[in-house]
């Protein structure tokens, strides 16, 4: 006979029935929970820009292309002969080539001429020629040339006060038993004379005598280095050529001002990047498999790890946030945040955080916030580092690379001061 139920058992579960099926339910809807919150982040869309900041000194450029100004040809040009006074003859070379501001989306360039005696420097002219740049944001380039033919219809000035000192000049040469024969006036408008012709009728001709076999007296490329780029800027600052760099990276915008970091060094190229684009960049090393995505619950990488990791910044307190994901079996989703200090140390980005915190909890995990920070925090800085570092110039055929000498973190931005040292590898030959 097979046993009966009492028949108040049924009516005394009933009522629990809907409590022991709600963790079941609950861990689903906390599952779904995690995986959209995750779905969401790996989706974010790029933010407008600009996101990256660049300031090059003029100076460093000018000082970069003058070494290549000494192979240039010089033209000799007679003197003018004074009644029986022979002066003899000038060299006219060009001496250098300084960048200077232009309008927006341009950059200057003054090219100085030289009239040289025995070696020595009498008077200089000069030539302002305006370049415009190309600006390749799928290369993450800028290239500014100036080459021979740029230079055609510029005409070269003459201050008054290097008139009047080459009128000194020419006054000098002529012998003191001849100076009686001869009047300050007769040597005046001799000078005159010669420079109306120098950069007048005769200026094609010289020109293109010291130009000869040149292709460029300028060729400089800046490459941005492994950042996706929907747009370059450029602008004239008042001491630097500043290229603002619009990421294709879910990222807030830099802030106004200038290019160059506050406080920064004037003779180290300044950086200003995004809190937002270090944050992607490391999301994109760790989609790569750059860095590991994957953690366990003691923040340690491990490929089977059941935490999948994510980067964030938003500017403000704490601005730095590290995100975990756990979307199976005990799904939570964990928020830290914290406040970088970095520093450069022995060629090295030194990283702390002493404030990581434990943030936002979705599920019942917990894990140790400092020892996340420990670890993908500074990862974090390692890739931003190493895209500072990525940064490359291309001068007239030799390469240049951009170290890290100083960094600083504010609640929206990184900023670095960059070095920069003639790369030990031969150049790339120009195509």
């Amino acid at each position: 006979m097979r046993a009966r139920p009492a028949p108040g058992v049924p009516l005394v579960l009933a009522p629990l029935i809907p409590l022991l099926l709600a963790p079941v339910g609950c861990a689903s809807a906390v599952c779904s929970k995690v995986r959209a919150d995750r779905e969401a982040f790996t989706r974010r869309a790029p933010a407008p820009g600009p996101h990256l900041a660049l300031a090059v000194p003029y100076a460093t450029l000018s000082q970069s292309v003058q070494r290549s100004l000494a192979d240039l040809p010089q033209v000799r040009l007679p003197l003018p002969d004074l009644g029986p006074v022979d002066l003899g003859s000038l060299a006219v070379a060009i001496r250098s080539v300084a960048f200077r501001p232009a309008p927006a989306g341009s950059v200057g360039a003054r090219v100085t001429v030289a009239l040289l005696h025995q070696g020595k420097p009498v008077t200089a002219l000069e030539l302002d020629a305006v370049v415009a740049p190309r600006l390749d944001p799928q290369a993450g380039s800028v290239h500014l040339r100036l080459g021979a033919a740029d230079l055609r219809e510029v005409r070269p000035s003459l201050p008054p006060a290097e008139r009047k000192r080459f009128a000194e000049f020419l006054l000098s040469l002529v012998p003191g038993a001849a100076r009686a024969l001869v009047g300050r006036e007769q040597v005046e408008a001799l000078a005159e004379a010669f420079l109306r012709e120098l950069v007048g009728g005769r200026w094609p001709q010289i020109r293109d005598g010291m130009l000869q076999g040149t292709d460029d007296l300028v060729d400089v490329e800046i490459d941005l280095g492994d950042v996706p780029l929907t747009k370059i800027e450029l602008k004239s600052g008042a001491a630097d050529l500043e290229v603002w760099a619009h990421a294709a990276l879910p990222a807030a915008a830099l802030s106004s001002g200038t290019a160059r970091p506050a406080g920064s060094d004037a003779r180290l190229v300044g950086l200003r990047m995004s809190g937002g684009v270090a944050a992607a960049l490391a999301n994109r090393a760790m989609a790569s498999g750059q860095i590991p995505a994957r953690y366990n619950r003691d923040g340690a990488p491990d490929p089977r790890g059941e935490l999948l990791a994510g980067v964030d910044w938003r500017a403000g307190e704490r601005p730095l946030k590290v995100h975990a994901w756990s979307t199976e079996g005990t799904c939570a989703r964990l928020s830290f945040g914290g406040t970088p200090k970095v520093a450069a140390r022995g060629g090295e980005l030194a990283v702390d955080v002493a404030d990581g915190t434990l943030e936002e909890v979705t599920g019942s995990l917990r894990v140790r916030a400092a020892v996340w920070f420990s670890g993908l925090g500074r990862q974090t800085f390692a890739v931003s580092e190493s895209i500072a570092d990525a940064i490359e110039f291309e001068i007239l055929g030799v390469d240049y690379r951009a170290r890290v000498v100083t960094a600083a973190v504010s609640r929206a931005e990184l900023e670095f001061s960059l070095a920069l040292a003639e790369a030990p590898q031969p150049a790339t030959p120009r195509r």
